[in-house]
């Protein structure tokens, strides 16, 4: 009998199989192929291929006879071959069923594989993009770890680098701006040197925010109180430090000073405007010199003038020309809180030694200051001769005509003379001409006694005299004709006040002789005892007070009350004399005229009033 695994050529390649390959699957089965795909008859192997054609030889070997029977060989054998694996089934079935069931698993355990197959395949891709990026950040990695081991190399420079901007910090703060502009300079040089580095870039970054904190400590100090030396150092580090241009730098220490210079004078106390306007002209002549001096010693070549503009001196006087315009305006808002003349003038005397000390930088500022101290001058007198007016108008008003001691003893000096209230009332208006000439002691300058009788005129007489005193410490020449003219409306106004009251009123006789009196010594003794004190203080000024129109209206009315008290004496003197003519003899009545000349002479004598005290 022939070997098991001898090819019949009635049986199909896939039924001739040896034992083992009859127990085992064949690999081709299990393939991806067989699972998803219809079955195909796997090619013979090498070996097989050998059995054949050896099979092929030997039946060519046979006779026909051995052919003829070769069927029956062969169905012999494959009869033999089926009882054997009947036989072999029956004995091992258990094997067979465990076969069946691992193939079933076999099966399925192939669909699972060829579904995570197909999932692999759909990852490929992303593993492959994947795969990229690892690449390349291990290129990454590989180039960042060759800069750590160079940095590794170079710890202790590199240590030293970082330490820069502290210690460049430490520097500023105690003051150390050479040092710390040397090291500003270091990394600047570094920086350009090796600009792409980030290191670098942190480095440049820390210095840049140091070098604001040292510019902004260089400009408080120039905002300080600050001599020469120094703002020629701040100067010079400012330089060194190159954030500004040349006028920029010249613009910024004009703004530091200015900015200094205005924190001092808000610091003044306004307490009374005299020494505040004191001190703030204190401020000027001493601040203002200073910045001058220093801003020519710094900036020596000092080209700030633009073409096109009025050539006054650059930078410094532009500057110098605004501070100027503020104080300026500083005195023309605190001056006329200035009440005192003697304050004025001593303030005007402090301003005028503050222009001398300027014009040593050319800043003299003497003539600026008459206008604004002629107008406070003319507002002070102004309104001291005003507030006089008023006051002598309201008294005026509510003044009650009586006859004050001195009058009254007069009146009783007299009465033994004369009883005619007419002739009291001539003795008291003649008063005030006899006492203008004796009463001022020989002195001019004395107000008139005879005022004393008359209330309303003592008060303005007082309150001109208290402008006349406040004006005499500082009197501008250039005001005399404009001071003329307000003591002239003064007049003008107590004269039309007085003579309106005389026409609003009605006086009763004891009151009008009073009121008479002292409307004549208002144009009489009043109105020429201020032009005397204005001549005083301007004595050369060809201004002068017309006192004939100022008391025009007050003399109108002076005269007219006269004429009535001279009709009222001629009446009562004719009816004298009509009374007293049939009593006299007759060589009595041819020395009448003698007579009455008499009693006239007796009248005049007792006019004289003596003064008071």
């Amino acid at each position: 009998m022939r070997s098991l695994n001898v090819r019949r050529p009635n049986d199909s390649p896939s039924d001739v199989r040896s034992p083992s390959s009859a127990r085992q699957p064949s690999r081709s089965s299990f393939s991806k192929s067989s699972l998803s795909r219809p079955a195909v008859s796997p090619k013979p192997s090498i070996h097989e291929q050998e059995q054949e054609d050896a099979y092929f030889t030997e039946l060519l070997s046979y006779s026909l006879e051995r052919l003829g029977k070769e069927p029956e060989l062969l169905k012999a054998d494959q009869d033999h071959l089926r009882k054997q694996a009947e036989e072999s089934a029956v004995k091992h079935y258990k094997a067979f069923i465990n076969t069946a069931s691992c193939l079933e698993a076999a099966k399925e355990e192939m669909q699972g594989l060829a579904g995570h197959v197909d999932a692999l395949l759909q990852d490929i891709p992303v593993l492959d993009r994947i795969c990229d990026q690892f690449v390349t950040t291990a290129k990454a990695l590989q180039a960042k770890q060759t800069e750590n081991k160079q940095l590794q190399s170079n710890h202790a420079t590199m240590l030293e680098l970082l330490e820069v901007p502290q210690l460049m910090d430490t520097c500023v703060r105690n003051g150390n701006y050479d040092d710390a502009l040397d090291l500003k300079g270091f990394i600047s040089k570094l920086a350009f040197m090796h600009s792409d580095l980030k290191v670098v870039q942190s480095l440049v970054k820390d210095v840049d925010a140091t070098s604001a904190s040292m510019l902004e400590q260089l400009l408080q100090k120039l905002r300080s109180n600050i001599q020469l030396p120094d703002c020629l150092r701040m100067i010079g580090y400012l330089r060194r430090l190159g954030v500004f241009s040349e006028r920029e730098l010249r613009l910024q220490f004009l703004q530091c000073r200015e900015e200094y210079m205005a924190e001092v004078i808000e610091d003044l106390e306004e307490q009374t405007a005299y020494d505040y306007l004191k001190r703030l002209t204190d401020i000027h002549r001493l601040h203002l010199f200073d910045v001058v001096m220093q801003y020519r010693a710094i900036f020596s070549d000092d080209n700030s003038v633009q073409d096109g503009e009025s050539q006054d001196g650059g930078l410094v006087f532009s500057w110098a020309e605004h501070r100027v315009c503020l104080y300026l305006e500083a005195l023309r808002r605190h001056l006329p809180r200035i009440t005192e003349g003697g304050s004025l003038a001593s303030v005007l005397e402090h301003c005028m030694y503050c222009g001398m000390s300027l014009a040593r930088v050319g800043l003299d500022i003497r003539g600026l200051l008459p206008p604004i101290f002629e107008a406070c001058v003319l507002n002070m007198f102004s309104k001291a001769v005003g507030t006089a007016v008023d006051t002598f108008l309201m008294v005026l008003d509510t003044h009650k005509w009586t006859s004050m001691p001195s009058l009254a003893a007069r009146s009783r000096g007299r009465a033994s003379s004369s009883a005619d209230p007419a002739a009291a009332s001539s003795s008291d208006a003649a008063a005030p001409s006899s006492a203008s000439n004796g009463a001022h002691g020989g002195d001019p300058s004395t107000p008139p006694y005879a005022l004393m009788d008359h209330v309303p005129l003592a008060i303005f007489v007082n309150g001109l005299l208290s402008a006349f005193n406040e004006l005499r410490h500082c009197a501008p020449l250039s005001l005399a004709t404009a001071l003329a003219s307000i003591l002239q409306e003064a007049l003008t106004r107590i004269c039309t006040g007085t003579a309106h009251y005389s026409a609003a009123r009605t006086l009763n006789s004891s009151e009008q002789p009073l009121f008479a009196a002292a409307a004549k010594a208002q144009c009489d003794l009043v109105a020429p005892y201020a032009v005397s004190c204005y001549q005083r203080i301007y004595p050369q000024s060809t201004s002068t007070v017309n006192v004939e129109q100022a008391t025009k209206a007050l003399r109108e009315v002076v005269q007219v009350w006269d004429q009535e008290q001279a009709q009222k004496k001629d009446h009562q003197n004719a009816q004298k004399q009509k009374k007293a003519l049939p009593r006299l003899p007759s060589k009595v009545a041819t020395s009448q005229p003698q007579a009455i000349a008499a009693i006239d002479q007796q009248s005049s004598n007792s006019a004289v009033i003596t003064q008071p005290g």
